[in-house]
């Protein structure tokens, strides 16, 4: 009897894991088919998982595979995002009053979101995440930190899915309509892209379509200043994972997975300034897509296991709050920094 019951819990973990494996890799490949810069694969994949879950009723006999698919994968994917993200040499090239920048944005971004979570009791989960989300890099910024902060399914999907929508408004509505009414240059439009949109294909839509603009720069440069500057933000999860990971659990503490995620960036780092050629043409689209179909996974087995009524409730109300007065004021706040530190 003990034999059959090990091997029924196997299969059946066995098949929540596959299930959530096909339909990360469905997520992956609507990115390819779609082409487009938007169709982030991680929030693709985890809606399709929400899809599933919520179309069958869910089968509480394969959620252990749906459990083991994000301990795997988001590791998994931290590694080689790291080694290709993490690029310290690359940083350096940066100039010292787009940094200034950033920091100030990024500092806004954590305290209006931390601020208004303690004020409407927001979960502290979904609270972090959100910031995270918001402040630093999408989806790709709460797969790493989730598990620092022992986070749950539903505060995974309620967070990504507020700063996703945030960033649809923005991209669509916000900056164009502040472009437009500011009159500011095609340059500037890609700094305002990189410093406050939280997903990096968010960004490269949003330089794509700065022929709106007087456009004197060539899109291909205004693309590398872009990414550039979007990178940089990548540094603050050296920051809020050890910070969150200690709120959480109320006293210091670091979690192994920073030391995985710095390790594997310095080693990123020494092979980019060893042989950049290599690097650059032949180890990222390696690395790309398997950090790309790792999240992908995890995010589908973590939609799997959501429960749908939560996204509607309180704590999804609020995010969405936390989310879009957050990127109003990250907005607001590159404004100034662009006329304290560039213009005037």
């Amino acid at each position: 009897m003990q034999k059959r019951d090990f091997l029924s819990l196997l299969k059946e973990d066995l098949a929540g894991l596959v299930l959530a494996v096909l339909i990360g890799l469905m997520g992956y490949g609507a990115k390819l088919i779609m082409q487009s810069p938007i169709a982030d694969p991680l929030l693709v994949a985890m809606v399709m998982g929400i899809v599933v879950r919520t179309a069958t009723g869910g089968s509480t006999r394969l959620r252990p595979g749906f459990t083991v698919a994000p301990m795997i994968f988001i590791p998994l994917g931290i590694g080689f995002y790291a080694a290709n993200n993490l690029n310290f040499v690359k940083f350096a090239k940066v100039q010292t009053s787009i940094i200034s920048i950033l920091i100030v944005v990024i500092f806004v971004y954590f305290a209006v979101i931390l601020l208004l979570g303690k004020l409407l009791g927001q979960k502290k989960q979904i609270t972090y995440l959100t910031a995270t989300g918001s402040a630093i890099c999408g989806a790709s910024a709460i797969a790493i930190t989730s598990p620092a902060v022992e986070a749950e399914p539903d505060d995974i999907s309620i967070s990504l899915l507020s700063v996703a929508l945030a960033a649809l408004v923005g991209l669509f509505i916000i900056l164009p309509f502040c472009a437009t009414l500011l009159g500011i240059t095609d340059r500037n439009y890609s700094l305002l892209s990189a410093s406050v949109l939280q997903f990096t294909g968010f960004v490269k839509a949003a330089v794509g379509s700065a022929a709106f603009l007087s456009t004197d720069t060539p899109v291909r440069d205004l693309m590398s200043l872009a990414l550039s500057v979007k990178a940089v933000r990548y540094l603050g999860l050296l920051i809020a994972i050890p910070l969150f990971a200690s709120l959480v659990r109320k006293k210091l503490y670091i979690p192994w997975i920073l030391w995985f995620f710095l390790g594997c960036g310095l080693l990123g780092t020494w092979v980019y300034s060893s042989n950049e050629t290599f690097y650059t043409e032949t180890l990222t689209p390696l690395i790309r897509p398997i950090y790309d179909v790792s999240w992908s996974i995890a995010m589908a087995a973590i939609g799997l296991n959501v429960d749908a009524r939560e996204l509607l409730s309180n704590n999804g109300t609020k995010a969405l709050i936390m989310a879009f007065t957050g990127f109003f004021a990250a907005t607001a706040t590159f404004f100034i920094g662009l006329y304290i530190f560039v213009i005037r």
